[in-house]
This record gives C-alpha cells, structure tokens and sequence, in this order.
C-alpha cells in the first residue's frame, strides 16, 4: 500500500488574503480608516471637519484624501458614496 501525501493545515474561516490591483496576493494590507468629512465654510475658503476615528476629537482640514490629524493619527477623509 502506498501512502499519500500529507495535507497541510486546514485554514478556517474566512481567508485573510487582499488582492491587490495588479493581481498580486498581500497577507498583511493595511487598512486606513475612513473619517467622513463635514463641510465648514469660512470667511476665507472651504474647510473639511471630521471626527477622528481614534482621538474622537474634531479636527479640520483644507483639503479631502490621506491627511494626518494634530493627534498623529493617519485617516482618509471622503463623502459617503465617493468612489
């Protein structure tokens, strides 16, 4: 009698793999969390306030997309619906 192969471990649960655009397979992406944006009109230009998704204080900035908060913290900031 011949013996098989052994089989590996048996992943359960979902898998924890990310495709990435170019098709190649990341284990460990990192995933920047999302602060949507209130629009704050000042006397001068358009603000954008967001409660920050770790400190939970409002901060605001001139502009949408990565920003870094006072606190340090790393967040995107978009619209709800924004592609």
């Amino acid at each position: 009698m011949t013996m098989n192969a052994e089989k590996g471990p048996v992943l359960t649960g979902p898998s924890q793999e990310v495709l990435d655009i170019g098709g190649d397979v990341q284990t460990d992406a990192i995933v920047t969390p999302v602060a949507r944006p209130v629009p704050v009109q000042t006397s001068g230009r358009l603000e954008f306030a967001a409660r920050c998704p770790e400190c939970r204080n409002w901060h605001r900035h001139v502009g949408l997309g990565e920003r870094r908060a006072p606190c340090g913290t790393r967040y995107r900031l978009e619209f709800k619906g924004a592609a």
